[in-house]
């Protein structure tokens, strides 16, 4: 599991567990992953950091935990 507060921060990460490309840069390693998407009929954008990890969640390449340290609004309105 890779823990982020930003998109920036997630793709830092990522790049730093991945085997062969822990030496790019992170624009380098979103142009990298891109590309071997792209050869796979998927298409991820690399404009910004939060596109290109909103394109890996779409295609299903990322996923993301819920928080589970913050209680939802449900249980705020109930606990009051």
């Amino acid at each position: 599991m890779i823990e982020a507060a930003s998109s920036a921060e997630a793709i830092t990460r990522l790049r730093e567990s991945s085997w062969n490309e822990q030496n790019l840069s992170d624009r380098a390693y979103m142009e990298a992953v891109a590309d071997r998407m792209f050869q796979e009929g998927i298409h991820i954008s690399t404009v910004s950091p939060d596109i290109f990890i909103a394109g890996l969640l779409r295609a299903g390449l990322l996923t993301r935990e819920a928080d589970d340290t913050q209680p939802d609004a449900a249980k705020q309105e109930t606990e009051r």
